[in-house]
């Protein structure tokens, strides 16, 4: 049995398992036994044979030859035992329970942890990173970062928390004055008149409660309808109620109903009266809110600023200083470059190496193992980008330097890095190594099966 001390003692086989293990045992007794015997009974032979002949020797008689022993060709008949039978017996023989280190002696366990270290050595290496995979990365995420600081830069700004005026970034003017000018005045004109909503009050003037803050400046921003985003959950809604949905300056969240609101429309038509407001909206000089931003008017904590600007304050702030849909649109250009890049170079470093088509693609796809490798990739360049533009906003010590899909990009590629890190990486490499075991096993269970049937032929026809 194991011994107290050894790592293997709290190894527990149950039902097939520990049965198997002590008939295994059992036979491996049986068979210790029938190999004694004959080293006995042929050390008993030899003894009788070498006394015999010193007798010959004594009376001066010639030994005969000793001729070579012949291996007869007859198979010896094989009877084939009821298997209960043979639990019966290891039960009778073996009354303990049987553990691994009884089968197996301590050169045959280290043979096999070495065997099951090296698979774990396989897995991790097939998932370390090279050389070449960290330059991609490292090229892609510093290319991002370059672009974030003379290209996307802010939005064109006259100061904001006490500080002076700045000049926008080139792609940042290049999107926000490229929105602007899509639509003539007459067309937004147009799309607002036929594609009225009940939450696009400027003012809290005919509101039944008030708003704080709403004005002309800051109401695409108070309005959850007015998110690109948001605005197909909460936009809809108010369409389809005769409601608006709208966040204050204090961080409290208001629904009302609005006087003379039509209801009753349904949910495909307020989709498209919903596209169709967002349009007659983000060619404005106000534009379009960041997407998801609106929410952060509801973090009534921190101090930012001369004036001690908390988050919501902030927000808005932002929104009104030119952190836009366009400058938003800006700022993913940068994450884009990213995805693309090590995207692809990954995809064509993978085909090179002798990988599928469909092994090399550079996406997750449902059913298949993730890539992890790229997820490791992504996740470096990603934290390149992100930390380069966080150096950004502490010199420039203005909050509109804040790349906001940069961080979100970022936060989602760490949320999955952390999970490989931290789980799924041991996961995969168990079921990895579990895998390769149950492979051999199954050519080691073939073959038995194969002799088996050989043997079983053998006894019936005999």
């Amino acid at each position: 049995m194991a011994k107290p001390g050894d790592k293997y003692s709290k190894v527990n086989a149950t039902g097939r398992d520990a049965k198997f293990q002590k008939i295994l045992k059992h036979q491996h007794q049986q068979l210790d036994e029938a190999i004694l015997a004959e080293k006995e009974v042929k050390a008993g032979t030899e003894a009788r044979i070498a006394s015999s002949e010193a007798l010959l020797k004594s009376l001066g008689k010639p030994l005969p030859e000793r001729k070579t022993s012949v291996v007869s060709n007859k198979k010896t008949k094989i009877k084939l035992r009821p298997w209960q039978d043979i639990v019966t017996d290891a039960d009778a023989s073996i009354p303990h329970e049987v553990s691994i280190t009884d089968l197996l002696s301590d050169h045959e366990i280290v043979g096999v942890e070495q065997h099951i270290i090296s698979l774990r050595d396989e897995f991790d290496l097939r998932h370390k990173l090279d050389y070449l995979d960290y330059g991609i990365a490292g090229i892609a995420g510093t290319l991002a970062a370059l672009v974030d600081i003379f290209l996307v830069k802010l939005p064109s700004s006259k100061g904001l928390l006490g500080g002076k005026g700045t000049q926008g970034g080139s792609l940042s003017d290049y999107f926000r004055s490229h929105l602007k000018s899509h639509f003539s005045p007459e067309e937004i004109s147009r799309l607002e008149k036929d594609n009225w909503v009940p939450y696009d009050a400027s003012t809290s003037k005919n509101l039944a409660e008030k708003v704080a803050g709403l004005g002309p400046r800051s109401h695409r921003v108070q309005s959850l309808g007015h998110d690109p985003l948001l605005g197909f959950i909460f936009g809809v809604k108010d369409i389809m109620c005769g409601t608006m949905t709208a966040i204050d300056s204090n961080g409290k969240l208001i629904t009302q109903a609005i006087p003379g609101a039509p209801t009753g429309m349904n949910i495909f038509e307020a989709v498209i009266r919903q596209i169709g407001h967002l349009k007659s909206d983000i060619g404005t000089s106000a534009g379009l809110p960041v997407p998801f931003m609106p929410l952060l008017q509801m973090l009534q904590v921190g101090s930012f600023g001369k004036k001690g600007r908390t988050v919501g304050e902030l927000t808005r702030t932002m929104y009104a200083k030119g952190y836009d849909f366009g400058h938003f649109m800006a700022m993913s250009v940068p994450v884009i470059i990213i995805e693309v890049m090590v995207r692809t170079l990954y995809f064509l470093k993978r085909l090179h190496e002798g990988h599928s088509f469909m092994k090399s693609l550079p996406v997750n796809i449902p059913g298949q193992p993730h890539k992890p490798k790229l997820q490791t990739m992504l996740f470096i360049a990603h934290s390149i980008a992100t930390a380069v533009n966080a150096g950004k906003v502490t010199i420039t010590k203005n909050p509109l330097s804040i790349n906001l899909p940069q961080w979100i990009w970022f936060a989602k590629s760490a949320l999955h890095q952390l999970k490989w890190v931290a789980w799924s990486k041991e996961y995969e490499r168990h079921a990895c190594v579990q895998e390769r075991l149950d492979t051999d096993w199954g050519h080691v269970n073939n073959a038995l099966l194969a002799e088996w049937e050989v043997m079983e032929s053998e006894a019936t026809a005999e």
